[in-house]
């Protein structure tokens, strides 16, 4: 029972996040109908629900005030669109550079707010480097605005000036950050020294998410065959690989089914210069081990309900616009619930292989829906290209990622190392390449609305209660 009452609990504030954007309300009309709805309550409500009634509509109202207030703190700094200004800050996350354009985030020195300043093809800027930039500020396109939000930003600089005044204004935190950037850096190197192309770009985008090398009919052969999420380092891939990895290690002891997942958790976390969609995905896979740990779904489902309500109540816009955070929650939900009715119907007698396709198959049925809602391309093989490649995904990252890891320490230790990672690589492109070659393998401009999307998954947990339900009848009755 208590279980229950702090799931509904955490349950409320999430809702409450989530209808938070429909409500223009000040804090008095919010009081108001709380009031309302108290007086309602008194006659409506039967006696013994009303008390949790009053306390979940009371977080939920804690979760639309939370929302509100990250919002505020956000819009109320506000700058001049249109107009020559003249801002001085601190660059706040590593430069994402691409062909077109360098893109940086400016913290603004005088005002606080973040600014993405979007700069010509190779100007030379770094983390932590204060600059001065010279430009007009605009609100970003609508297609853009709601990702830039989760890292609390609303306005954006298009080709500024930039001058350089120094980093000497680096924090203790900003330092560790920009050494682990640097580690980043160093071990990105290292792939491209080891490995051949496209297998190095390949291998890039799986381990540290890394598009900007990778051929263009190689993207092209991801997205035909519905594997574009393997190289946007999203919290599916990570629950994916951490499920693998303890079905391969608990084998050998339930500790090293659960102490290696973790070590590979945050050596994952570390390596690809702990970033903050990589660290969300990296606690919600570390909850899933606890959980695993602990041995019983009910505790695991309540380990997510905390961790997602937590991380949400830390940063609201991760709800409804970090696609890294969706997919590690719906991920989990595959693994927990679905895959367990896929492994009881699968014909094979090989526990490991039976227990990686029934894993893979359950995160694919939950994630599905939310690819094709970011990716925007229906890829009618997808779910066979996935089941036939995620198993091995697991594998490859670890054999590249140890090759990697050693060619930073000796190149030639690294190129001993690089052989099986070889091979595996150009095997998972070749098969990434027949499924996306396929007649009608796919289609562009598909789009799945968030209507859509909704209604796939209150379908599917119909079908799992449902499932579950028949389950218990045929035991009751076999008893």
């Amino acid at each position: 029972m208590k279980a229950v009452f702090a799931a509904i609990i955490l349950l409320s504030v999430v809702l409450g996040i989530l209808v938070a954007p429909y409500f223009s309300l000040s804090m008095l009309s919010l009081f108001a109908l709380f009031s309302i709805f108290f007086i309602l309550s008194l006659s409506v409500i039967p006696k013994r629900w009303l008390w949790l009634a009053m306390i979940a509509t009371s977080f939920l109202f804690l979760g639309i005030f939370r929302y509100i207030q990250v919002q505020n703190d956000i819009y109320n700094i506000s700058y001049p669109t249109g107009q020559d200004l003249v801002v001085k800050g601190q660059v706040m996350e590593p430069p994402e550079e691409t062909d077109k354009a360098v893109k940086a985030v400016l913290q603004d020195e005088a005002k606080g707010g973040k600014i993405l300043l979007i700069l010509k093809p190779f100007t030379k800027v770094k983390y932590g480097e204060r600059l001065s930039v010279n430009g007009k500020i605009s609100v970003p396109v609508k297609q853009y605005q709601n990702s830039l939000l989760v890292k609390g930003i609303a306005y954006e600089m298009a080709f500024p000036q930039v001058k350089h005044i120094g980093s000497d204004r680096m924090n203790i935190t900003m330092r560790i950050q920009n050494s682990l950037y640097a580690l980043r850096d160093s071990f990105e190197d290292s792939i491209n020294r080891i490995f051949p192309e496209p297998e190095a770009s390949f291998l890039a985008g799986l381990l540290l998410g890394v598009k900007r090398n990778l051929p263009s009919w190689l993207m092209q052969d991801l997205q035909a065959s519905g594997t574009t999420h393997l190289i946007a380092l999203s919290g599916f891939n990570i629950t994916v690989i951490i499920e693998a990895l303890r079905l391969i290690f608990r084998r050998r002891s339930a500790k090293f089914g659960f102490y290696i997942p973790l070590l590979a958790i945050f050596a994952f976390v570390v390596m690809t210069g702990s970033s903050s969609s990589v660290v969300r995905a990296g606690i919600m896979g570390s909850m899933m081990l606890l959980a695993y740990r602990v041995g019983r779904q009910s505790s695991a489902t309540m380990a997510i309900i905390i961790t997602a309500a937590l991380m949400v109540f830390a940063n609201p816009f991760i709800l409804r616009y970090d696609a890294g955070f969706q997919l590690s929650f719906v991920a989990f939900i595959g693994i927990i619930y679905i895959a367990p009715l896929v492994r009881g119907i699968l014909p094979l007698k090989h526990q490991f292989i039976k227990e990686m396709l029934a894993m893979t198959l359950g995160a694919q049925i939950m994630a599905y829906p939310l690819i094709l809602h970011y990716f925007g391309t229906l890829s009618i093989v997808s779910f066979a290209a996935n089941l036939v490649v995620l198993p091995f995904i697991p594998f490859v990252m670890l054999l590249g990622f140890l090759a990697a890891l050693f060619g930073m320490v000796w190149q030639n230790l690294g190129f001993i190392f690089s052989f099986t990672a070889l091979f595996a690589l150009k095997a998972v492109i070749s098969v990434i390449h027949c499924f996306a070659v396929l007649p009608y393998a796919s289609f562009s401009g598909v789009g799945f609305s968030v209507l859509s999307v909704f209604i796939y998954y209150i379908i599917v947990l119909e079908l799992i209660f449902i499932c579950k339900r028949l389950k218990t009848r045929c035991l009751h009755a076999g008893s």
